[in-house]
């Protein structure tokens, strides 16, 4: 048993537990929608319950299979390792709402946001060239399909703006 693991897995069923509690309003009936649709309301409770059910199975893994007493960092291979996972979502974040800071008399923007679109197609083929050694076109293909089935299924089925980039102000882009 790692005790870690079993904490993790109890910290994300509570986070479930509370984002299942504050969407139940998705299976009211509101003003405005059709009868029998909930728009994008049910997204939130589905994906809490199918979160939790997966730390549950997690917590019950670690408390019912014998694992060996092994350390989770053994040496500076495995620290780098979290490393090159760890920094690029930092990045990704930042890229996400841009890197800038504003007065009263003017914005200064180092780096313009990139929006979840561009962020996610940049971070999406870094990870797959990077970690993943794939060929360039398989690269080039999750770069361009993933966001895309994103925003097919966040902007036009769901009805949910996510945050857009420099190039969709400028009108190039429709993200």
């Amino acid at each position: 048993m790692r005790p870690y693991q079993v904490a993790t897995a109890a910290a994300i069923v509570l986070i479930a537990a509370v984002a299942m509690f504050d969407s139940r309003a998705a299976f009211n009936p509101s003003a405005g929608t059709s009868p029998g649709d909930v728009g994008a309301r049910w997204y939130p409770f589905w994906a809490a319950t199918i979160m939790g059910i997966a730390a549950l199975v997690v917590a019950y893994r670690s408390l019912a299979i014998p694992q060996t007493a092994a350390g989770v960092f053994e040496g500076r291979k495995s620290i780098f390792a979290v490393l090159k996972l760890a920094l690029p979502m930092v990045v990704y974040a930042l890229l996400i709402g841009g890197i800038g800071w504003r007065t009263t008399d003017f914005t200064y923007t180092v780096i313009p946001p990139f929006g979840f679109y561009l962020a996610t197609a940049l971070y999406m083929g870094v990870f797959a060239w990077w970690l993943g050694r794939y060929k360039i076109w398989w690269v080039a293909l999750i770069s361009v399909a993933f966001p895309l089935v994103i925003f097919a299924a966040f902007e036009i089925g769901f009805r949910v703006s996510l945050p857009k980039s420099f190039l969709y102000t400028s009108g190039i882009l429709p993200f």
